[in-house]
């Protein structure tokens, strides 16, 4: 353990810190889970496209957060968001033929 009295802050700060950043890449993680699910669900016809379309929202929405509060780098969230996009589009195309 350190000696220092700001050291000893410093540890308190990074822990409160790393919490945080779990909390918010947890969240993410859930969300393109249930993204996940909801393309497959609309690939069996359980869901609708609207539906769909609310959850890849909610998740590029997320995505964004997380590049604005420094938690993953922007092309990173691009890169994602551009393969979600495209896995949805198709899904929601896949209705059609």
């Amino acid at each position: 353990m350190a000696h220092h009295k700001s050291v000893q802050k410093r540890v308190r700060q990074s822990e409160k810190q790393r919490m945080r950043n779990r909390a918010y890449l947890s969240s993410l993680r859930t969300s393109l889970k249930k993204l996940d699910v909801g393309i497959e669900g609309r690939l069996a016809g359980k869901i609708e496209s609207d539906e769909l379309m609310k959850m890849f929202r909610c998740s590029q929405s997320q995505l964004m957060k997380c590049v604005t509060k420094k938690r993953l780098k922007k092309n990173n969230a691009s890169r994602k968001i551009k393969r979600l996009a495209r896995r949805v589009k198709a899904a929601c195309l896949a209705e059609m033929a």
